[in-house]
Parts: structure tokens; sequence; C-alpha cells
């Protein structure tokens, strides 16, 4: 069955249970591949294979080289930016785990009494509510 390059869909054959999602993603991306260009690419992936043939790298030969002092520079507030927002993440999470699960208040409570983390109160709550029903789920099998 020939694919048109009008379709919007794919559809694989059946693949064995094991196969190895890799395998399988690069299937996907292989079938995205424009039907005329296709023999090529398999050819050329067959070939890397046959003959342990490296594909062939080019550096660019005009780039820009940054300090390493201005690299280092950015490196390091993005650590710390990171870090401090792993840090109020984690802070929120376990704000929104104690109202919940401690002091049982509802969504509604919650929001109302930390309006500017609200967002992230959601997202924690329907986090948690999430693996509490997964641990559960476990816990009736």
């Amino acid at each position: 069955m020939k694919m048109s390059e009008n379709n919007d869909f794919i559809q694989l054959p059946p693949l064995k249970k094991d196969t190895p999602s890799a395998v399988v993603a690069f299937m996907w991306e292989y079938m995205k591949v424009p039907e005329n260009s296709r023999e090529k690419v398999k050819n050329l992936i067959k070939a890397v294979h046959e003959n342990d043939m490296k594909l062939e790298y080019k550096a660019p030969k005009l780039y820009e080289v940054i300090p390493k002092e201005e690299v280092a520079e950015i490196e390091e507030v993005m650590r710390k930016t990171i870090a401090d927002l792993v840090s109020e993440a984690s802070g929120v999470a376990c704000w929104v785990y104690v109202q919940k699960y401690m002091k049982h208040k509802t969504l509604d409570d919650m929001l109302q009494e930390w309006s500017e983390a609200s967002q992230f109160i959601l997202v924690m709550n329907t986090w948690f509510e999430r693996l509490m029903a997964d641990q559960y789920d476990e816990i009736k099998e």
C-alpha cells in the first residue's frame, strides 16, 4: 500500500511487544520522510550498518567563540536560579500536601489562602490526587 504525501496520518503495522522504543521512534520518523526520499535514507542506513561506514561530519568554518568567563557567569546564574526554583517548588508542594492531607482543606480553601501561588497549587493538587489514586489502586490489587 502506497502512502499519499497528502495524508495526515501514519499507521505502523503490528509490532512485537519487545520492539525497542528507539526502533519504534526511528520507524515513526522514517515514515515522515517524503516517500520519494525513503529509499535513499534506507540505503544510507544499510550502508552505514553493513560497511561500518562513518557518516562524514564537517565542522562549521565560521563560528563565534564565547569566552569561558561569560559562559561560567551564565552557568552560575542558571544553577542558582534553578536551585531557587526547585527549593520554592518543593516548599509549595509541601505546603499543599500539609493543607490537603493533614489539615483537610479543599482546593478552594488553599487557593483563597495563597492566591499568589494559585497555578502551582492547582498543579500540585492534581498531581497529588493522581499519585494517591495510583497508590490506592496498587493497594487494592
